[in-house]
Formats: C-alpha cells, sequence, structure tokens
C-alpha cells in the first residue's frame, strides 16, 4: 500500500524534528530521563518490568496521538489555502 502525503510529510518531519528542538526541549528530556531512572531504582525487578512495558505503551499511544494531531494541522492548512 502506497503512503498518502500526509503520511510521507509525517515521516519526514519526525526525522528532522530534532535538529528544530531547543535547549528547553533537551532539557525536559534529560529530567524526565533523571526522573525514570530515580523511580526505577526503588523498584523490585518485577515492577521495574511492569514500568518498562508501561513506558513502552505510553510511547506508543503519544506517537500516534502526535501523528493524529500532525495530521489535523495538514488538513486544516489544506482547507485553509484552498
Amino acid at each position: 500500500m502506497e503512503k498518502d502525503y500526509i503520511a510521507i510529510l509525517i515521516d519526514h518531519l519526525n526525522e528532522q524534528r530534532l535538529s528544530c528542538a531547543g535547549t528547553e526541549y533537551f532539557l525536559r528530556q534529560q529530567q524526565e530521563h533523571l526522573a525514570f531512572e530515580a523511580l526505577a531504582a526503588t523498584l523490585s525487578p518485577q515492577q521495574h518490568k511492569l514500568l518498562l512495558s508501561y513506558e513502552a505503551e505510553k510511547n506508543a499511544a503519544a506517537s500516534v496521538s502526535e501523528d493524529l494531531l500532525a495530521r489535523q494541522v495538514f488538513l486544516l492548512a489544506r482547507e485553509i489555502f484552498r
């Protein structure tokens, strides 16, 4: 199945987004990582496994949400510029 133009644009944006990220983005990423590591250090092996599973699902859901938002933005822009 061939991708539509919006999916191609979203893929391109995802590949390029870190090149546009500012200092605050990387600061927040580092703070999130440190908080995750601090929490993980307090957990039993089973709890740590559950935390990693939760994080993977949270990241997957966030990715879908970001793609949906980007798609809506492109559709809105197309309507505005028609």
